[in-house]
């Protein structure tokens, strides 16, 4: 286990923490013999000049990122100073295939708006290591399934940029590590609760007079291993507390549904986004939204979105 704050510890009970990785996703990515992930990553290092249905993929890497000539056509943007913006995306399953192909051009399309606008930001991503509870569940298992065990999955959160970390640099770059992971096998369940919990853990410790974390996702928190030890409503109260707790530390929650089902309303005060009724996302209007629901606004005439 890496980076675990006391303070997301507190929050979510747990039957043991000693199998999850929270830390950057580079380490996993130049890591080719990582559990699980060992074959996948041999896939995605054949792709090069390769057809990527023979791997699996959907999409070669980079094909859902904005190209440069549209990145360059972005509006010239600027915001106040004093204002931080973590960027949490759920990793998790349920949202594999075009919705995933959305989430990760509506975050690349963000990401760059907020570096024009001089905003500091982080992105960060959520899911677990395993289906099924994997090794945590294996050692509840072993030691005769005592009662009342807490969440049984191994986590997953990982770092794609961090506050000081340029979007577009280094090899591969925080766009490129978002874009090779939101796809299978690294989507598995989502603990939405204990993520949220840690995004405000680090943003908290940034500091800023105006702090926000825009959660992009569907709000739907499952993990089949918990919720058969427990109770389904157990990681959907953890979520709501870690709703409760951002309220209590001033922190502002900006949020993309991803489908028009999405549960945004359930758990946060606030929907900034979410498709009509039978639409698909619109990254660039889920985009747009949240600029200006953060403050951040065109140098030039830019019609609100609607």
């Amino acid at each position: 286990m890496r980076g675990r704050s006391k303070q997301a510890a507190a929050e979510t009970r747990a039957f043991t923490r000693e199998f999850d990785y929270v830390g950057p996703s580079s380490a996993i990515l130049a890591d080719p013999s990582f559990p699980p992930y060992a074959a996948a990553l041999a896939r995605q290092a054949e792709l090069t000049g390769s057809s990527p249905e023979r791997h699996g993929f959907a999409r070669r890497p980079g094909a859902r990122l904005l190209d440069p000539d549209a990145a360059a056509g972005l509006p010239d943007l600027s915001a106040a100073d004093g204002r931080v913006v973590a960027i949490l995306v759920d990793q998790s399953g349920g949202l594999r295939g075009p919705d995933s192909d959305r989430m990760v051009a509506c975050v690349d399309r963000l990401a760059l708006s907020l570096e024009r606008a001089g905003v500091p930001f982080e992105v960060l991503a959520f899911s677990t290591l395993r289906w099924k509870g994997g090794l945590s569940r294996e050692k509840w298992v072993a030691e005769g399934r005592p009662e009342g065990p807490g969440r049984l999955n191994d986590l997953l959160h990982v770092v794609h940029k961090d506050f000081d970390e340029a979007w577009n640099e280094g090899s591969p770059s925080p766009r490129e590590r978002l874009d090779r992971m939101m796809r299978d096998p690294f989507q598995r369940e989502g603990l939405d609760g204990e993520a949220l919990a840690w995004a405000l853990d680090r943003i908290v410790g940034r500091g800023g007079a105006e702090r926000t974390i825009v959660v992009v996702g569907d709000a739907t928190p499952i993990d089949e291993a918990t919720c058969t030890a427990e109770s389904p409503q157990f990681l959907e109260a953890d979520l709501a507390r870690s709703v409760r707790r951002a309220l209590r530390e001033g922190v502002s929650l900006e949020t993309i549904g991803v489908r028009s089902e999405a549960r945004i309303a359930e758990f946060y005060p606030k929907t900034t986004y979410q498709p009509q009724p039978g639409a698909p996302m619109d990254p660039a209007a889920a985009c747009e939204a949240v600029l200006y629901a953060v403050g951040v606004k065109p140098t030039a005439a830019f019609p609100a979105p609607r």
